[in-house]
């Protein structure tokens, strides 16, 4: 499948495209009126999910959307060409309103004050949790200098740049600086390179970087269905995704649950 065409984005929109190319591949073939009904109730079904999801949540921050139009107008390609990012970045690497909401919830109900995040991107998670009253600190971690070039004016606009405290390189040695500074976290978001969760959710959890009843929420955790549906374009990350996986949910110092949410968001609680 060429991946112009493949939209590297979620399970849902997976299965849209795959049933886009069956209803055009029986267009001209001779099946019943009730067949035709039927894939037609099946794809107005996963057509509308994502749309009613968002449509029946609370509304995301306002400046995300500002946020989001400027991931989608870079240039990412000759960002990266240029030198002044090391790895080819795209758009779609930005949560999206609805997930920012979801993230939003699970730091109310928990009680979150400090926020660790593994992998920024443009940004949006981090504003979204600073945003929230209680939260009085987050600690955005990626090794791309550009993005905090690029992000760090959105933490002004937004008026919570004073609880923004990035660390921009090596997650894994920033980490181990955390842990030198004796410092815990309520909350840690990993959405970062894939091939490095596992090393990130261990270390979190071997480094005592998670506070007491603390969660770690990972993104990504179906990646586009690959997991358990293979797919050749998703071969390397989604056999990361499915390793991390299985160690989070066999990791005793846990309690886990996977959610549907968007392309599969894991919540990893500390035990009691």
């Amino acid at each position: 499948m060429d991946s112009t065409v493949w939209p590297n984005d979620t399970p849902i929109k997976r299965v849209a495209l795959l049933l886009h190319k069956l209803d055009v591949s029986l267009a001209s073939s001779q099946i019943s009126d009730d067949a035709k009904n039927l894939l037609t109730e099946t794809r107005s079904i996963v057509d509308g999910l994502d749309g009613y999801l968002e449509t029946m949540s609370s509304n995301a921050p306002d400046i995300l959307n500002p946020m989001i139009a400027q991931a989608n107008s870079e240039d990412w390609a000759s960002l990266h060409s240029s030198g002044k990012t090391q790895s080819l970045l795209h758009s779609n690497m930005c949560a999206g309103q609805y997930e920012a909401v979801v993230l939003q919830m699970l730091a109310k109900m928990t009680g979150a004050t400090r926020v660790l995040e593994i992998g920024m991107f443009m940004g949006t998670t981090t504003v979204s949790l600073a945003l929230l009253p209680q939260v009085e600190k987050v600690v955005p971690m990626d090794i791309e200098p550009y993005l905090f070039e690029l992000t760090s004016q959105w933490w002004d606009k937004s008026g919570v740049g004073h609880k923004i405290h990035p660390m921009i390189g090596d997650a894994i040695e920033g980490l181990h600086k955390l842990r030198d500074e004796k410092q815990q976290f309520d909350f840690c978001f990993i959405d970062a390179n894939k091939d490095g969760y596992s090393s990130y959710f261990k270390s979190v959890l071997d480094l005592g970087l998670i506070a007491p009843k603390g969660i770690v929420v990972l993104d990504n955790t179906l990646y586009k269905s690959a997991t358990y549906v293979p797919h050749k374009m998703w071969t390397a990350p989604a056999k990361s995704i499915d390793e991390v996986n299985r160690l989070v949910v066999a990791d005793a110092r846990v309690d886990t649950v996977m959610l549907p949410v968007r392309d599969g968001v894991t919540v990893a609680r500390l035990k009691d």
